[in-house]
């Protein structure tokens, strides 16, 4: 066995390979996971060091203080499980139950730690390795995402001396599609989303308006700057030093309410940032979640907190304390009239996945259905997309609960009258088996371009379409001419409510800088058409609950089967069941050619689901089950 100063070099290579470079790799290319927090690149650098460094100077320790009769065989023991990490990772993708991939490579970690001992010249190819470890950090500090990040803290308040001369309140939702509000007749639907409609009927309706970016991280900055973005940017200060907060700043009050951005400088906006030890805790936290999911099978990794839900506090997002509906105390008593001139900004998380919220609130948790893979490719099932879609809307319903919570308070302190109120979203989402969920592509344009923009000018009472095609740079404009502020810098964007010619293009950026330039005719008659499918699906004008009947037969929800003719053997076999969630997910295998199904329990149609490639996954109140197994019938489609 090798003495401990080149048991440790072989640690440190075997480290590298098996947990450093892939999260390297993967975190290199997405700087967003740095930007989130607001780390520095100086952050960047520590964490590079700490990764490759500490974890394999904890693996020698603790083979140092081993008794030297057993520490080969503690050695060995590292050397198999280092191994077999990287053996995990190269067939996680295989479609092959998990427990069958971790034996597979455990094996094969034990096999290459056996030929570790007794071949010296395994040990001699493992020493030549020994300058990898400093080419792996090299090039995640120098040749990716984090080589763009600064420096430097964001200490700097280029504020302008603008005094506005109303109130104003700004709020943007995420990933919220503009379809995903409307009826059939292409309003806001009132019944589902009544906060919504009665933000339309009080404000200026921009129904034509589209995003100018794929995701949060450039289309945000584009609403605070009005200026396209650039693929280069992270949604920082120092990348966007003149935006709305640094407009207002030097003369106005700033309350500013925002996790995934910081585009509020400290001294601006005091607090909002965190501190140097509480952004490395986080960064650890987190660093650690994404390595399960890089590492585990996909059937092996339920329980471990969901990374889709934005960039960082991963474990805080998945806590049954955290709730992205939630409006801080302080904030929400902000939200009055106030001698200084005044601004509110906040930043929901809503109706973003996952989708775990019902329209009350109340969190749930449940055995997802297949979703989404590498660069965010639904599966081809789109039954089970379907269901996303389905929790999507139901998550929505609680957006809009959020939306009157905080209409409710402007009212009621008499803000709501004398301010400027603009509602908007920062990109949309797309729900098409086979396809991109919303990394932006020619078949999910007319889902991720069109958001909901609402524009309540002071003391405005009565309502107002506006059809003109618009954009979401168009945002800071139209604020700064609300309030009667000169901007002194370049925008890309225009007023809304001046006459300016209609824009001809809609124009999307892909995170990487790639632009889709579409005739705005065109990619409205796309709009409308998924529009037309969402209603097929779900329908519009009835309660939320209605959404428990997707598809086909939806109208059976609720009624006797005794009274419903048609109804077919589904030859169903169902998956366990979890009664414990509200609501309860059935789901299992039927007949190959079995397009829909009613799920009945105590002689009710409970849901009404989809099913494709002879799988369906149906969402079922709790309170509607009995204690029998439900009753799974196929659904004749006509």
């Amino acid at each position: 066995m090798p003495s401990l100063r080149i048991a440790g070099l072989h640690l440190l290579v075997l480290w590298s390979f098996a947990v450093a470079q892939p999260l390297f790799d993967l975190l290199g290319r997405n700087g967003e996971f740095f930007a989130a927090r607001g780390s520095t690149r100086w952050d960047a650098v520590l964490f590079a060091l700490v990764l490759t460094l500490v974890p394999p100077a904890a693996l020698l320790a603790v083979e140092a203080v081993t008794p030297r009769g057993a520490r080969g065989i503690v050695h060995l023991v590292f050397v198999a499980g280092l191994v077999g990490l990287f053996v995990l990772q190269a067939v996680r993708g295989a479609d092959t139950p998990g427990w069958l991939l971790v034996a597979f490579a455990g094996a094969i970690g034990a096999g290459a730690a056996l030929l570790y001992a007794r071949v010296p010249g395994v040990r001699t190819v493992v020493t030549v390795l020994a300058p990898v470890p400093v080419l792996f950090v090299g090039l995640f500090l120098l040749h990716s995402d984090v080589s763009r990040l600064s420096f430097s803290g964001t200490d700097k308040a280029l504020a302008a001396e603008a005094s506005p001369k109303a109130p104003a309140i700004l709020v943007v939702f995420d990933e919220l599609p503009l379809n995903s509000l409307l009826d059939v007749h292409g309003r806001i639907d009132a019944t589902r989303f009544p906060n919504f409609a009665a933000l339309a009927r009080g404000s200026t309706w921009f129904e034509n308006t589209s995003t100018v970016a794929e995701g949060t991280t450039h289309a945000v900055p584009a609403i605070l700057t009005g200026r396209f973005p650039k693929a280069d940017e992270f949604p920082v200060y120092t990348d966007h030093r003149q935006n709305l907060f640094t407009l207002l700043g030097g003369s106005t009050e700033l309350h500013v309410a925002d996790g995934e951005t910081h585009l509020c400088p400290p001294k601006l906006c005091p607090g909002l940032e965190e501190s140097f030890g509480t952004r490395m805790g986080t960064l650890a936290e987190d660093t650690s979640v994404v390595y399960l999911h890089e590492l585990l099978p996909d059937d092996l990794s339920h329980g471990i907190p969901s990374i889709a839900n934005g960039w960082d506090n991963f474990l805080r997002d998945a806590s049954k304390n955290h709730d992205p509906g939630r409006i801080e105390p302080s904030f929400l008593e902000s939200l009055r009239p106030q001698p200084r001139p005044s601004l509110w900004y906040i930043h929901f998380l809503l109706p973003h996945s996952p989708w775990t919220y019902l329209p009350n609130g109340h969190r749930y948790s449940i055995r997802q259905a297949p979703g989404w893979g590498p660069d965010e490719v639904w599966t081809s099932n789109q039954a089970a997309v379907d269901q996303y879609w389905q929790r999507h809307l139901l998550q929505l319903g609680y957006a809009d609960r959020v939306l009157g919570r905080l209409m409710a308070r402007l009212r009621a302190t008499g803000l709501y009258d004398r301010a400027l109120v603009v509602v908007t979203a920062d990109h949309g989402v797309s729900f098409r088996a086979g396809q991109k969920r919303r990394p932006l592509s020619e078949a999910n344009r007319q889902d991720i371009a069109y958001v909901p923009l609402f524009v309540k000018l002071p003391h405005q009472e009565r309502g107002r379409v506006v059809q003109v095609p618009k954009r979401t740079i168009d945002v800071l404009p139209t604020i700064a001419q609300a309030l009667g502020v000169q901007i002194p810098w370049h925008v890309d964007g225009r007023p809304l409510l001046a006459s300016t010619s209609p824009e001809r293009d809609v124009v999307l950026i892909k995170d990487r800088g790639q632009r889709f330039v579409i005739p705005s005719a065109q990619l409205e008659r796309l709009r409308r058409q998924a529009l037309g499918r969402q209603l097929r699906l779900f329908g519009s004008d009835q309660p939320l609950s209605s959404l428990y009947g997707v598809g086909a037969g939806r109208a059976l929800l609720g009624g006797r089967v005794a009274a419903i003719h048609g109804l077919g053997n589904a030859g169903a076999r169902l998956d366990p069941i979890d009664r414990t969630s509200d609501p309860v997910q059935v789901s299992g295998r039927v007949s190959p050619g079995v397009r829909a199904v009613v799920v009945a329990a105590k002689g009710r149609v409970v849901a009404v689901a989809p099913a494709s490639q002879g799988r369906f996954w149906a969402l079922v109140p709790r309170a509607s089950l009995g204690r029998q197994p439900p009753r799974i019938s196929a659904l004749s489609i006509k």
